[in-house]
């Protein structure tokens, strides 16, 4: 999925080229200005190290929490690259952590920083949910408000393999909640969707995990509806 600039928004594509050498905690790479958000458009970790490297993706919510929460987990070879793609959204003051269990990690990351909008505007939520086998809304669009969301991320940090999770859409309109999917998340997994979902005032997006925690990550696109016109 392509995320479009809207021209209104003042933007500048930036770029970070860095190397990480603390191991065993999350180190911040990117941190959103005030007034900013930033759309990632590319993430790649080389690691030069001799050694294979276990690695996590993590994300700050600042709007939620000052704790960070992992989204992915890995093994980077030795003399290998992983790379990401997909549409990760920092709203002001969220971080993009990433935590290394070797030094000499070469990173690259591409992203465009644009004025945070008012009309419309693009925003994330990471939140940890603590809570087995009770449905969270995780994201519920606003009244007055259209939301197109580009990415939603479950990960399984609870210890153990979770089986019978269960994704969902409300539509208020209707009062009505369909199921999206169902199925296993594995320990130190996670169940990805790049792909668009509407969502109307009062709709939302929900997550019952079978076990806890898991970590929720989405990226959408905020709309407010103008006035219809007679």
């Amino acid at each position: 999925m392509v995320f479009i600039v809207i021209l209104r928004m003042a933007a500048q594509f930036k770029n970070i080229v860095t190397e990480l050498d603390t191991t065993g905690s999350g180190q911040t790479i990117l941190r959103c200005p005030a007034g900013k958000t930033i759309l990632i458009k590319g993430f790649r970790v080389r690691n030069t190290n001799a050694s294979n490297s276990i690695s996590y993706l993590a994300f700050e919510d600042n709007s939620i929490s000052t704790s960070s929460f992992p989204l992915q987990k890995g093994t980077v070879n030795a003399g290998t690259e992983t790379t990401s793609q997909l549409p990760f959204v920092l709203e002001q003051n969220d971080e993009l952590l990433w935590q290394t269990q070797r030094a000499d990690q070469h990173i690259t990351l591409s992203y465009v920083e644009l004025d945070s909008g008012i009309q419309q505007r693009y925003k994330m939520i990471t939140k940890s949910l603590t809570t087995a086998d009770s449905a969270d809304s995780f994201v519920t669009c606003p009244t007055g408000s259209t939301i197109i969301v580009n990415l939603v991320v479950f990960y399984n940090s609870s210890g153990s393999s979770a089986t019978t999770n269960t994704f969902t859409i409300t539509d208020s309109s209707a009062s009505i909640t369909k199921e999206l999917d169902k199925g296993t998340i594995a320990d130190a997994a996670q169940s990805s969707y790049n792909r668009a979902f509407v969502l109307e005032s009062g709709d939302s997006l929900n997550f019952t995990p079978d076990e806890q925690p898991f970590t929720v990550y989405c990226t959408y696109l905020e709309m407010r509806n103008p006035p219809t016109r007679s």
